[in-house]
C-alpha cells in the first residue's frame, strides 16, 4: 500500500497516525505509549488493543447497557478488504474475541471530561450509529435481531429514522 507513507498500511499505522505516535508501532507497542482504562473509562478516541493481532479506536457505546459500541479500524492490504478505515458496530470487548483491552494515549490519560459539558462524550451519536450500521461489510452481517436492536437505539436517540426499511 504505497499510500501509508512513513506509517504501517494496518490497524496499528491507523491509530498510529491518527494519535500523532512515532511512525513503526505495532499491536505489541502501542500499549507501551497508552494507559490502560477499564471499560466503564472509555470515551471516544481511546483505543482497544490485542497484542499481537487488531487494535481498533473506540467511538461511543451504542447504549447504556455498554455490550456494544461504534468502531473505526483499518484492516490493512493484507486482508480481502477493505483496504481503507471503516466505521462499524461490534460488541465488547470486540466480538468474540476477548484479548482486547481498553487504552487511552498517553497524553491524554490526565485530561477530564468537561462535567458541565451537556454532551455524554461515552455515548455515540444516533448519526454514527447510522452510518456505522450502514457501512459494508456490516449490513449484510447483521441478523434482524441485530438490526432491530440498533434501531431501536437510534430511536432511544430520537433522531428521524425515515430511510431505515428494514
Amino acid at each position: 500500500c504505497p499510500y501509508c507513507g512513513t506509517f504501517r498500511c494496518d490497524c496499528s499505522g491507523y491509530v498510529t497516525y491518527c494519535l500523532q505516535l512515532p511512525a513503526g508501532l505495532n499491536t505489541n507497542s502501542l500499549p507501551l505509549y497508552a494507559t490502560a482504562i477499564t471499560k466503564d473509562e472509555l470515551q471516544k478516541g481511546d483505543f482497544m488493543d490485542c497484542v499481537g493481532d487488531h487494535v481498533v479506536f473506540f467511538a461511543g457505546w451504542t447504549d447504556s447497557s455498554k455490550t456494544a459500541y461504534v468502531v473505526y479500524q483499518e484492516p490493512g492490504c493484507h486482508t480481502e478488504g477493505p483496504h481503507h478505515a471503516f466505521k462499524s458496530v461490534t460488541t465488547y470487548p470486540f466480538g468474540t474475541n476477548t484479548c482486547f483491552k481498553p487504552y487511552r494515549r498517553e497524553s491524554l490519560a490526565a485530561i477530564e471530561s468537561n462535567a458541565e459539558s451537556a454532551v455524554d462524550s461515552t455515548m455515540a451519536s444516533a448519526k454514527d450509529l447510522k452510518e456505522a450500521f450502514l457501512q459494508y461489510p456490516n449490513l449484510e452481517k447483521h441478523s434482524q435481531e441485530d438490526k432491530d436492536k440498533v434501531v431501536a437505539q437510534l430511536r432511544a436517540h430520537g433522531k428521524d429514522l425515515g430511510y431505515f426499511t428494514f
